[in-house]
């Protein structure tokens, strides 16, 4: 089942910090990523439930150095 998801990521200060975000979720199964604000520190994405996990996005985040808050 398709989730949608809000995560506001602390490190994320500029347009580079933005597309290594993106890049590295867009390549996690099921994952799609549709807002990316550096301004306001969010990203915004869709992921498939049944292919991965919110937790599992959350440590794929953390092994590139954009950890998010709880």
């Amino acid at each position: 089942m398709t989730q949608q998801a809000t995560l506001r990521i602390p490190a994320l200060h500029c347009g580079g910090c933005a597309k290594t975000v993106t890049g590295s979720l867009e390549t996690l199964p099921g994952v799609e990523v549709t807002e990316t604000d550096p301004g306001s520190k969010l990203v915004q994405l869709r992921f498939d439930d049944s292919m991965i996990s919110l937790d599992e996005i959350r440590e794929a985040l953390d092994q590139v150095g954009f950890s998010p808050e709880n």
